[in-house]
């Protein structure tokens, strides 16, 4: 009955209903609505191996405590039994808040290395070449990746970049963050690397080889996006907030806008409305990573 639904998806829509009944106002017909839609393909899918968001764990704790040892297709979510999920999820709100402050403390943490790191290199450069790429999936097959299938493919993304193999050679800098989209609740990664610009002065062809190397590594499940076209680059030459590219340390503006570039992987949010967070986990798996050089004197 379920076989084609969007795993990913499902994971989102349950945070997103926890996070609405929390912190937002929703009717009791749209959280029994829900309820009716989510519960039973979420626990179809609930794999005891992983990682769920403090929202999502919230959900299996208080659907558990009150339909106990049903068979989760038998049951039916009637305004009684909603009424008594609501008043024990919002019980969780103190751990609920307790893990986002967790998780926005630490992007903060992040963002910050990584700004201390990118400045480090302005030091002993006098110019940088920034390349960022998105890394996705086609649409019509994000619904059948897993995170077990994002996982593997990041570590062997990761090995490439590692072993400086192809376009990762000569990095002095690299950086990466993993988001679970929440329209969609697509996987994807930011990826930041930086190279000595004495050595590279292509963005374009560099982001274009990396798009091409996540292709290969997703067998042609994976697309990129390519920020180093002409069209977009002048979106942001003409607002003088262009950031990637070949950046000169003699020009302030230039480095404050490939500082801020960077910075974007580390945001908690990357709009006023999307949280992009991923809401589920192999256990021990980092959601962001950086690498540099060690620098010579």
């Amino acid at each position: 009955m379920y076989n084609s639904v969007n795993n990913s998806k499902i994971i989102s829509d349950v945070d997103i209903l926890v996070r609405k009944i929390i912190y937002q106002c929703i009717s009791l017909k749209n959280v029994k609505s829900e309820l009716n839609r989510l519960y039973y393909p979420f626990m179809t899918i609930l794999d005891d191996e992983l990682a769920y968001s403090q929202p999502i764990n919230a959900f299996i704790s208080t659907t558990n405590a009150i339909v106990g040892d049903s068979y989760p297709f038998n049951v039916s979510w009637n305004n009684s039994l909603t009424e008594s999920f609501i008043r024990l999820l919002l019980s969780y709100k103190s751990h609920i808040n307790y893990d986002y402050n967790k998780w926005y403390s630490q992007g903060i943490s992040n963002s910050n290395k990584l700004e201390n790191s990118i400045r480090k290199l302005f030091i002993k450069r006098s110019r940088l070449l920034f390349v960022r790429v998105d890394l996705k999936y086609f649409q019509e097959v994000s619904d059948h990746i897993t995170i077990y299938d994002f996982d593997a493919h990041m570590q062997k993304l990761r090995d490439f970049i590692g072993n400086k193999k192809t376009c990762f050679g000569d990095l002095l800098l690299n950086a990466w963050s993993l988001e679970q989209g929440e329209e969609n609740g697509s996987f994807h990664c930011h990826l930041l690397l930086v190279y000595d610009g004495s050595e590279h002065y292509s963005d374009t062809y560099l982001a274009m080889k990396v798009g091409e190397k996540w292709q290969d590594i997703t067998e042609g499940l994976g697309y990129f996006f390519n920020l180093h076209t002409p069209n977009y680059k002048k979106r942001f030459e003409y607002k003088n907030t262009l950031g990637i590219g070949m950046i000169h340390r003699s020009n302030i503006q230039e480095v404050e806008n490939a500082v801020n570039a960077a910075l974007y992987l580390t945001r908690p949010f990357k709009s006023d409305d999307s949280y992009q967070r991923l809401k589920v986990k192999l256990p021990g798996m980092r959601t962001f990573g950086k690498s540099i050089k060690k620098q010579t004197t």
